[in-house]
């Protein structure tokens, strides 16, 4: 697949719906244009989908939207392309529904809205010309975020990260005990297993031992030695047989490259939000957590914070747990956190 050039699935319906939300947005209808950024990725790295930007001017304002697209010719990326408009249009709309019910508004600040604002999630290949783009607000913060996912994340953004994720899983808790019947369509888009995600993983880490090798060449017997015990400790966290009944829908893709922070004027992070839900899916939390801690922190981060940064997400996955009317000491304690996390960390070396 790397020897082969991947060619975005552009065409009439990715135009026609752009020019749709423009007037949504209050554009008069004939009386804007709509420019793409000359910077839109023309291979795509992932696998998964290409972004570009979609810049609509008029009415003497100017409105930009991110935009996705699958690759063409490349079932594997199709099928989580699929499942990622799914997410955006059905899973993340019931889970802020959910909140709202609750009492529980974006303005709060205390719920799970860590997400880019969804303007369009559409994905229909069965027409004779498919069908199929994501559209998600932009900001210009977004851009201001540059870490080098080759270096370890620190405690300040780690923090937002597990408070984010502990009420991401909080809500999975609520829903599944407390709406059933609708958790049980949100169990069954996320839970299937397919071989396409396993090959793709298992490509994503061959990449990461290429790029490795030149950055950490002292390091490389160690690493190819943990290669296959990582992989399949990842896959286990996958499988729901071993991990009811705690099994939630998960981000399933947590690390540096899908997290997009805010700062205020002193540079001091105040926010996260979650991009690239394609791999998102049924299994148990501890997947986004060693997901997480395995590839965005070092060894010497994880034997210092790990502890304090398990009780932290605990401790929001609890509060917003709460909040909903559900339970932590009963639906997930922090001993089960804990028990269930233990193999991994020995594996992580923390």
């Amino acid at each position: 697949m790397a020897d082969r050039k991947i060619t975005p699935m552009f065409n009439d319906y990715v135009y026609e719906a752009i020019r749709r939300i423009a007037v949504e947005q209050g554009f008069t209808p004939d009386l804007f244009s709509v420019d793409f950024d000359e910077e839109t990725r023309l291979e795509c790295d992932g696998y998964v989908s290409f972004v570009f930007k979609a810049i609509i001017n008029g009415d003497d304002r100017e409105f930009t939207l991110w935009c996705k697209v699958p690759p063409n010719d490349d079932s594997r990326s199709l099928e989580l392309f699929k499942r990622e408009c799914f997410f955006y249009r059905e899973t993340l709309h019931g889970f802020y529904e959910f909140q709202a019910e609750k009492g529980v508004a974006e303005e709060s600040g205390e719920g799970f809205y860590a997400t880019p604002r969804c303007y369009l999630a559409h994905c229909n290949t069965d027409k004779s010309e498919p069908e199929a783009l994501i559209m998600l607000e932009y900001n210009e913060a977004f851009e201001k975020w540059d870490w080098d996912k080759l270096e370890p994340i620190n405690v300040e953004h780690t923090r937002l990260v597990m408070e984010q994720l502990g009420r991401l899983h909080a809500l999975s808790f609520a829903m599944k005990e407390q709406r059933p019947e609708v958790f049980e369509q949100y169990r069954r888009a996320a839970g299937e297993q397919d071989s396409g995600l396993i090959t793709l993983m298992k490509e994503s880490f061959d990449r990461a031992l290429i790029t490795m090798k030149t950055r950490f060449e002292s390091e490389q017997e160690r690493i190819v030695a943990v290669k296959d015990a990582v992989f399949e400790s990842l896959k286990k966290c996958c499988d729901p047989a071993t991990s009811e009944p705690y099994c939630i829908i998960t981000h399933g893709d947590c690390w540096i490259n899908n997290l997009i922070y805010s700062h205020n004027e002193n540079n001091v992070a105040t926010g996260v939000i979650l991009t690239d839900w394609q791999s998102s899916r049924y299994a148990s939390p501890i997947l986004d957590l060693c997901y997480f801690f395995f590839i965005s922190a070092g060894e010497q981060f994880r034997r210092d914070n790990m502890d304090s940064l398990l009780h932290h997400y605990h401790a929001a996955l609890a509060d917003f747990l709460a909040k909903l009317g559900g339970d932590a000491s009963r639906q997930f304690p922090l001993t089960t956190l804990l028990r269930l996390m233990k193999p991994y960390r020995d594996l992580l070396g923390s």
